[in-house]
């Protein structure tokens, strides 16, 4: 039936991938992980919440994993009392579970994507602060004499994690070059990330001692909590506290002698903790407050996203926010120019009147090139006699370059006869008064020239076919002046 097309091959298969256990799925997942080069520790995580997704929802089959099943099982861990982070690494793994056996072709699709995350920054139960300078120079000194100095060193300039720390040898780290070569850390790449001087010169000082081979470890032992807790302790990071039972009584340790059991508690009092983890907090806070651009600070800490350094790696407090607001420039008041604008209450009203008995457009100083200032500038009425002394071709200055000027008897008020000549002929008009009263009718005069000699050296070369004459009737002169005025 499957060859004649009734049956499809490809739901037949899933059906007989649904019929297999769910145990026997995970196992192969589970190997599918260790083949591309997860973390152990990684793996057992995964491992960890798969068979706790099993024991507590009693799922059996493949098609069992439904949307509902998982958001009541991140329901659940909830209501035990478990962080936001932990219910969305079980969902990331189920998810990721369900994803792998669509792509073996195992399950038709993956209904699971659809889950909602829970939203973590309300729910976070462990927050690290960033150590200070002070703080981290307290650590340094007080773990110098033990041997363990470089071990916080390189956690707190190069932001090695406590497994990187543990897999960097000598051949990772090159003095030339000034670099650390990260190698099979959390992301599973081989990231290379810049040595800062003074981790160079304690990484250098401790290869002297060693005298150890390049593919030897850099901290052959490690550094354990316990140890860390005291090196804390010491450096004044940490503080001692006795151990209450459920009445409120301290807990009593001791055979012959009695005393009160105390722990090392690293949080401060806001419950921000303070651990090998929190100096490459230390690190990312520090990138920020000089500066460095996130995309910069994103590779040095060896994060997928930037944002990633951003929301768990930065810490700023008010500390830096007034530091920046301190480094903006003042705004200094300039007081003539306040007095100038009338802003300020220093100007009298003597000085404002007098500054109005200025033109408000003040004198163009501009002036053309080779040009004399004159001594006595004349005043409006010698302006006014020098205008009439002057002719029409002075006072308008739009004659045509070949017209001539006629001069007559009169005084400068009359109009002057003006005659056009070119192309062969002229006209003239007579002067009239501009007293409409005795205004004579218009007798232009029109003459005829004889043609113009072409081998004279005024003409131009072309030769011009005589024109005949015309006459022309000018309109009166009153008909476009406007009445005169009274005197």
């Amino acid at each position: 039936m499957r060859h004649e097309g009734v049956v499809d091959a490809l739901q037949d298969r899933f059906a007989s991938e649904d019929r297999k256990p769910l145990a026997e799925h995970v196992a192969d997942y589970l190997g599918h992980c260790e083949h591309v080069g997860q973390a152990a520790k990684h793996i057992e995580e995964k491992d960890r919440h798969l068979k706790r997704l099993q024991e507590e929802t009693g799922v059996q089959r493949l098609s069992d994993l439904t949307v509902k099943l998982l958001e009541q099982h991140m329901h659940n861990l909830r209501e035990r009392g478990l962080s936001a982070r932990t219910c969305n690494f079980a969902r990331q793994v189920a998810v990721a579970f369900v994803s792998w056996a669509n792509r073996t072709g195992r399950v038709a699709s993956n209904p699971l994507t659809v889950v909602s995350k829970l939203e973590e920054r309300k729910d976070r139960r462990r927050v690290r602060r960033p150590l200070t300078d002070a703080e981290l120079a307290r650590l340094l000194e007080v773990t110098e004499p033990v041997g363990r100095k470089a071990w916080y060193m390189t956690a707190a300039f190069a932001g090695l994690r406590k497994g990187d720390l543990l897999r960097l040898t000598w051949a990772d780290i090159d003095f030339e070059q000034n670099t650390i070569t990260v190698r099979g850390g959390k992301s599973g790449r081989v990231d290379v990330v810049p040595m800062h001087p003074q981790l160079a010169d304690e990484l250098r000082a401790r290869r002297a001692t060693s005298r150890a081979l390049p593919t030897a470890r850099v901290f052959p032992k490690v550094v354990a909590n316990e140890t860390r807790q005291r090196d804390f302790l010491k450096a004044g990071l940490a503080r001692e506290e006795v151990v209450i039972d459920e009445n409120g009584k301290p807990v009593m340790t001791g055979k012959r002698k009695r005393r009160p059991k105390t722990r090392i508690v690293t949080a401060d009092d806001e419950g921000h903790e303070v651990d090998l983890h929190a100096l490459r907090t230390t690190l990312g806070t520090n990138l920020a407050r000089a500066g460095v651009a996130p995309q910069l600070a994103q590779r040095i800490m060896r994060h997928a996203d930037y944002r990633t350094t951003l929301t768990h790696y930065t810490v700023l407090g008010v500390a830096d926010t007034t530091k920046a607001i301190e480094q903006l420039p003042s705004i200094e008041l300039d007081s003539e120019r306040l007095a100038a604008t009338g802003t300020t209450d220093t100007t009298s009203k003597q000085d404002i009147c007098q500054r109005q008995q200025y033109a408000q457009q003040r004198e163009h100083k501009t002036v053309q090139p080779n040009t004399k200032q004159c001594e006595n500038t004349p005043d409006s009425a010698q302006i006014q006699e020098s205008h009439k002394a002057l002719s029409s071709k002075d006072l308008h200055g739009a004659m045509r370059d070949n017209a001539k000027e006629c001069k007559k008897a009169g005084d400068g008020n009359r109009t002057h006869i003006t005659s056009l000549e070119g192309w062969g002929f002229t006209i003239k008009l007579r002067p009239h008064s501009l007293s409409p009263s005795n205004i004579p009718p218009p007798q232009p005069t029109v003459k005829q020239f004889p043609p113009t000699n072409p081998n004279s050296p005024q003409t131009s070369p072309k030769r011009h076919t005589p024109l005949p004459t015309h006459t022309f009737n000018a309109p009166s002169p009153a008909a476009s002046l406007a009445p005169p005025l009274a005197p």
